[in-house]
């Protein structure tokens, strides 16, 4: 009987992570250079409700007015937008404030939240606006999330019978540092890369980047105190339509965020919060993140290639190659930012991966706008103690 010895059965274990790994990444590239797989038929029925847009603001950053005003100009009848800040007064609502007046003819308002009982700083700025909305259709978007024409009715074209929410892929635009650069890696030729495959495959994930749903489904589902006790309200969100039987989709058509300048520091900040996010809301997104990512699968690699009869390194420098030179051609195809900076925004994308994903393993405390908070999972009776929308004091100023 032959014996079976560690060193074989790492082997093996390495053989089908590299392949599990290289099959999503070229699944994924297919998926992305195909996307969109489902399209809306051109005859699908064209109900255009009033619709309230919510955008939660807080810094005046890149893109702000060019994402707002993107709001602002989209031909949709019945459209009121409500500016959402925890703030009375900063840089970035006079700029709002500003496009309000150079749109007279859009239905618009402030509100100035002063809700502080939801584990999400977003969520408590989203909510008070989200009780004073005049309709029950309500698209929640960043505020550095730019629409193309025509994006909101297409959005709205999506939300059929027995759909309950529909989110759109961002992909990030004009990267101003190399910070940025790997943060375009990290969006564009991961995030939207995997998500353009799940969607292929049928699934949908709530993007709070931008989601479309009826405020009707969400108080069914248990309102605020559904989503009160978590940091990533999107995905809570859509577990709270799915409770409800409603599906959640992606829309064929991707969202734009300008990047700008940024600091390491920031994006460090901004990927680890996401990553505590999935590993407390999603844990299959948080074991599966290293499954995509190409220096482990190098790994894996090498340590598998003896067995084959190949030199280690050979294998781990192919892997990253191959790797690197298919998401280059996908943003050269698809249009989406590369330059000379590219190929070290990956290779540094890579090295900060595990290192994110190990110190998410060890905390649940992220930095948020300047503010620490915890991702840690809270019992029914942690829980805001009074999630009626009628408890939440607002405050309106008219444009």
């Amino acid at each position: 009987m032959p014996v079976v010895t560690f060193a074989a059965v790492l082997s093996a274990m390495a053989a089908a992570w590299w392949t599990c790994s290289i099959a999503v990444l070229l699944l994924s590239f297919l998926a992305a250079l195909a996307y969109p797989l489902h399209k809306l038929p051109s005859n699908a029925p064209a109900n255009f409700p009033p619709l309230t847009a919510i955008v939660p603001i807080k810094n005046l950053h890149a893109g702000f007015v060019e994402a707002l005003s993107s709001l602002f100009m989209q031909d949709y009848d019945g459209l009121e937008i409500i500016i959402a800040a925890a703030e009375r007064e900063s840089p970035a609502i006079d700029a709002a404030r500003r496009i309000q007046t150079a749109f007279p003819s859009v239905s618009s308002r402030t509100i100035h939240s002063v809700c502080a009982t939801a584990a999400s700083p977003k969520l408590n700025n989203l909510w008070p606006a989200l009780v004073a909305a005049n309709n029950d259709l309500v698209l929640t978007k960043d505020s550095n999330l730019c629409l193309g024409n025509g994006d909101l009715q297409e959005l709205v074209r999506h939300l059929a019978p027995g759909t309950g929410l529909v989110s759109s892929i961002s992909i990030a635009t004009h990267p101003g540092s190399f910070a940025a650069w790997i943060e375009a890696s990290i969006i564009n030729c991961y995030h939207a890369r995997v998500l353009m495959l799940a969607d292929a495959a049928g699934f949908g994930f709530g993007l709070g980047k931008i989601m479309l749903f009826r405020r009707s489904d969400l108080i069914r589902a248990g309102g605020f105190d559904r989503l009160a006790w978590a940091l990533g309200e999107d995905q809570a969100l859509a577990n709270a339509i799915a409770g409800l039987g409603l599906r959640t989709v992606l829309a064929d058509r991707v969202s734009h965020q300008a990047l700008g300048s940024r600091r390491f520091f920031e994006t460090w900040q901004r990927q680890l919060r996401w990553m505590i996010i999935w590993r407390v809301q999603l844990p299959a997104a948080y074991f599966g993140d290293l499954l995509g990512s190409a220096i482990p699968t190098a790994v894996a690699g090498a340590l598998a290639a003896r067995a084959a009869g190949f030199a280690p390194m050979h294998v781990a420098a192919a892997t990253l190659a191959v790797w690197l030179c298919l998401e280059s051609f996908l943003c050269f195809a698809k249009g989406w930012p590369i330059s000379l900076l590219s190929p070290f925004a990956f290779l540094a994308r890579e090295i900060l991966t595990p290192l994110l994903w190990l110190r998410a393993w060890t905390t649940a405390e992220v930095a948020w706008a300047g503010t620490v908070y915890s991702a840690a999972r809270k019992s029914n009776n942690l829980r805001p103690p009074h999630p009626d929308a009628r408890r939440i004091t607002t405050r309106d100023t008219e444009k």
